[in-house]
């Protein structure tokens, strides 16, 4: 998930932003590993993890 969550711990962080490709807004809201709301639903994301950390199991999109 998003590496602000590391940021602050235990407190709710909303993120307002914008698509990159079609300038539409997105929201997102979480606290510590939960993601609280996504809007639109549509949204996605894009983790920068080398596939062999994955394949191994030292990290997995649970721990994103």
């Amino acid at each position: 998930m998003l590496a602000v969550r590391w940021l602050f711990p235990g407190t709710e962080v909303r993120i307002d932003t914008r698509c990159l490709d079609c300038g539409e807004p997105i929201l997102i809201r979480m606290r510590d590993e939960e993601i609280l709301e996504v809007d639109p639903p549509t949204t996605v994301g894009h983790m920068n993890v080398p596939l062999p950390k994955v394949y191994s199991g030292e990290v997995s999109a649970r721990s994103m």
